[in-house]
């Protein structure tokens, strides 16, 4: 799987977290160090990037959206 940078730490990320929901804000300092200056949308961009990929392998349900809690990894995926 050719992942960028961000992807690729947003997946390890997840998966370290897996069973629980990571909080947006939490990727974001994971990615660019403060959330502050980055615009809402990149990280929605990244995370569209990275589901297209996952997809592309058979794993199109392996990233979870809870509004309001942040995404997570479903263990029945993997």
């Amino acid at each position: 799987l050719d992942l960028t940078r961000n992807e690729l730490r947003t997946l390890e990320l997840l998966l370290q977290k897996k069973g629980t929901f990571v909080a947006r804000e939490v990727i974001m300092v994971r990615l660019w160090e403060d959330e502050s200056f980055i615009d809402d949308n990149t990280l929605a961009v990244t995370i569209a990037r990275l589901r297209k990929k996952l997809k592309n392998i058979g794993l199109d349900q392996l990233i979870v959206t809870k509004k309001g809690m942040g995404y997570s990894v479903t263990e029945e995926e993997l």
